[in-house]
């Protein structure tokens, strides 16, 4: 099936913001998954998760429709019939159904991606890349109406027919599902203030939710000379005395009884002389007369303001945004050079001074502006771990391995653009994880291990970085095969191997082919996945680290910047060229004298505090002529990435400036220790070094030393 693209006159703008809200409710969808998996193996599902997942997909079906989209609308409309069925207690829980779920989350993604606009010769079809019939056909022969779950006699609790009759079939399903599980059926009598009815409600379902289930709220006739409050008759089944429940609503005017068990009807219950309304936490105060409450309910019933405080925004409107703000920092630039200028002469003394109140005024704003647009850019991990859950979940049953995910810090935020670009090398990461670390439960059996394997994401903002720490509890590197692997390919001898350090040994995984699995499979085991993980991250200025033991498991720790787009830098000068050295990295700069410089193995160091701190120097790295002469002193600026730094040495220190890193062309771009390219002040163009490249590229010499 193929969709059509006419949506009813609706433009691309419109169906670009239906597709970021489909991939919202998407990742909705999955969440309420992993959660329903996560319940099913504790052996109790909440009914409101399968809500939950059945209200995303009814919404999908229904936004769907309008654009066209009909491989997404058919798949909705199937999956929410399976979704009934489970929440009325006509399927069960199974891993199968599941499975069957967590592919529609992918097939979801994809059918999003296949909806975008894109750019097609003209007259040339579009083909669709996804076919939905076949797991459409799938699902429906599992949600095939089964005889569903039967109580007779309700339980033997004497419910009132009137009651019963009001009931919608999933509501009968709960009180059946209440009544199966040995718990009490109690009565709650309610009234509210009809301006209030809604926080009155939330207020109520709050403080009953920890004593057990809202069955149904049916309304009933309201107080006699009340005609601006509304009363309900609240099912509710619970496992607690019903003291705690009475004791719960304590002064919020609500009755409670708890039905018996009999076969005689139980009578309506005659409501309270004079019911208290159930206050809510934001009610205000009453005023008086009929009148005012009226106009209230009139202002409250015609306003057209949305309740949501948000909006969407295309990442690149941020990013042509956040260029523009680094333009103003270049203009700001200039102006200073204007007003030092104007400070040089007497006569313009209180001009300058003006100019100097006006500039600080400017720098206050522009680093307001500056921070508002990176707060804006900022998105939690939690975006990217909610995938990574279902790829755990998917692989490790293909392996036929049970693996726990523990997650944490997934509210730890990042550049937007960075966590796109960080999917992948996780992905990949996992992967290695589940297929080249866990064991196999018989292995972790005879190993005194649970037959369970545990991989731990741990996510956390360290100053201006992000440190993200991949665990798992398997079986660690095997060293031997590694490096046999990486003899295999050629990437070194015999004998270079028996003189590498354990670093350089673990760091043999990020080489393209090189592999610890002697049979390769679908999963892993073809040195494909590793490298490119450490080329990504290279790309986004981070750096990866492995420890490993054996037996005990390993830990990847890799670390980013925050974000790449605007950022400060310390501008520098080497051998009469200007580079810029990005200020997240930048841990201090001290002055050098010559003698102070050692060399150890053929590495320049200098004692920093007791430590020993390796140089790097530009000149040398860069390839660039310095004229002859002696230098009296050196500067030297730390940087660090991680638990590792470096001094990088330069000739002089000009100063802090906001800068926004631009691609550099193809010459430049395979130079190791080079991000990009910035404008300074007067258009002039600098490089911007890559600290973590500088940082890796100072390891590897003293790993080869």
């Amino acid at each position: 099936m193929s969709d059509s693209r006419n949506s009813g006159g609706m433009g691309d703008k419109a169906l670009q913001e239906f597709l970021s809200e489909a991939q919202e409710i998407v990742e909705a969808f999955n969440r309420s998954l992993l959660r329903l998996d996560e319940q099913r193996a504790a052996g109790r599902v909440e009914p409101e998760v399968i809500n939950d997942a059945f209200r995303a997909v009814h919404s999908l079906k229904g936004v769907s429709g309008l654009f066209g989209l009909n491989r997404m609308t058919q798949l909705a409309h199937t999956l929410e019939t399976l979704l009934d069925g489970l929440r009325l207690g006509k399927l069960p829980l199974t891993p199968a159904l599941l499975d069957l779920l967590f592919e529609s989350v992918e097939v979801f993604h994809r059918l999003v991606a296949d909806a975008r606009p894109q750019e097609t010769p003209e007259g040339a079809p579009r083909t669709d890349s996804v076919s939905v019939d076949d797991l459409c056909e799938r699902i429906e022969r599992v949600a095939a109406p089964g005889d569903g779950k039967e109580v007779d006699n309700w339980g033997g609790f004497a419910l009132d027919p009137a009651l019963l009759s009001g009931l919608t079939e999933y509501e009968e399903h709960r009180l059946h599902e209440n009544i199966s599980q040995g718990r009490d059926i109690l009565r709650l009598l309610a009234v509210f203030p009809l301006l209030t009815i809604d926080t009155g409600l939330d207020n109520l379902k709050t403080r009953l939710k920890p004593f057990g289930e809202v069955i149904t709220l049916l309304p009933l006739p309201s107080p006699a000379g009340d005609d601006q409050s509304i009363a309900l008759h609240v099912l509710f089944g619970s496992s607690v005395p019903s003291s705690q429940i009475v004791e719960a609503v304590k002064g919020t005017g609500v009755e409670v009884a708890q039905i018996p068990r009999s076969n005689r009807p139980l009578q309506a219950p005659a409501p309270a002389p004079a019911p208290t309304p159930v206050a809510s936490p934001a009610e205000p105060p009453r005023t008086e007369g009929l009148a005012a409450e009226l106009d209230d309910l009139d202002e409250r019933a015609t306003t057209l303001r949305s309740v949501s405080q948000t909006v969407r925004v295309d990442i690149r409107k941020l990013d042509h945004l956040m260029n523009v703000v680094g333009e103003l920092a270049l203009a700001r630039a200039g102006i200073r050079s204007v007003l030092e200028t104007l400070k040089q002469d007497r006569a313009l003394t209180e001009l300058a001074r003006s100019l100097h109140r006006e500039m600080r005024n400017l720098d206050r704003k522009l680093d307001e502006l500056q921070a508002g647009i990176l707060e804006v850019r900022m998105v939690p991990l939690g975006q990217i771990f909610d995938k990574l859950s279902r790829v755990v979940r998917k692989i490790s049953r293909e392996a036929g391995k049970e693996i726990h995910l523990t997650i944490a810090g997934a509210d730890t935020e990042i550049d937007k653009l960075i966590v796109e670009e960080l999917s992948d090398p996780l992905m990949h990461v996992i992967r290695n994880c589940i297929d080249h670390g866990i064991e196999r439960p018989e292995a972790r059996r005879a190993a005194g291990k649970p037959e369970a394997g545990t991989i731990s994401i741990h996510a956390e903002q360290r100053g201006n970085h992000v440190v993200i720490e991949v665990e798992d509890d398997g079986a660690g590197i095997a060293a031997d095969r590694l490096i046999q692997s990486a003899i295999a390919r050629g990437f070194l001898d015999e004998n270079a191997a028996r003189a590498m350090s354990r670093r350089e040994i673990f760091n043999l995984i990020f080489l393209p082919g090189v592999s610890t699995k002697v049979v390769a499979d679908e999963i892993s085991g073809r040195g494909v996945g590793m490298d490119v993980v450490k080329t990504n991250i290279a790309r986004l200025s981070g750096i990866i680290d492995v420890e490993s033991e054996t037996g005990a498991g390993t830990r990847l720790t890799i670390t980013l910047p925050i974000t790449l787009a605007i950022i400060q830098a310390l501008v520098v000068r080497v051998a009469g060229r200007t580079f810029a050295i990005p200020l997240n990295s930048v841990l201090e700069a001290l002055i050098v004298q010559p003698q102070d410089v050692r060399t150890i193995e053929r590495r320049e160091i200098v004692t920093l505090r007791g430590a020993t701190l390796p140089l790097l120097r530009l000149d040398r790295l860069f390839r660039m002529d310095r004229a002859p002469g002696v230098r009296d002193k050196h500067f030297v600026v730390v940087v660090g990435m991680a638990q590792h730094r470096l001094g990088l040495m330069v000739d002089e220190l000009l100063g802090q400036q906001d800068i926004v890193i631009k691609p550099i062309g193809r010459v430049l771009e395979g130079i190791p220790g080079i991000a990009g390219a910035t404008e300074l002040g007067g258009q002039q163009t600098v490089l911007v070094l890559d600290v973590a490249a500088l940082v890796e590229e100072a390891l590897a010499e003293r790993d080869a030393a």
